[in-house]
């Protein structure tokens, strides 16, 4: 079971503790993909990514919101600490 939750709500990006510990949610990575232009004039699609620090304790069940989100978000990297263990979940939208 993941131990951590991930939604979107009106622009923001809802990180939900779903363990029965409490963590401290270091970093959360946002992954999207947009459409581009090349130099060619040709559309293509691109990966791009967002990183923001955190470094905020959750305890059971308490959630964080991170605003401005656009709406092309692919999956969501949170970078957490339970225990003085680090764990990454990728979490696809």
């Amino acid at each position: 079971m993941r131990q951590v939750d991930v939604s979107l709500h009106d622009g923001s990006l809802v990180i939900t503790n779903k363990s029965n510990k409490k963590m401290l949610v270091r970093s959360v990575i946002l992954h999207y993909q947009v459409t581009v232009i090349t130099v060619e004039e040709q559309r293509t699609a691109r990966s791009i990514s967002d990183e923001r620090r955190i470094e905020k304790e959750l305890l059971p069940n308490e959630k964080i919101e991170i605003k401005n989100v656009l709406p092309e978000i692919k999956m969501v990297s949170v970078i957490y600490t339970v225990d003085d263990r680090t764990f990454r979940d990728d979490i696809e939208i």
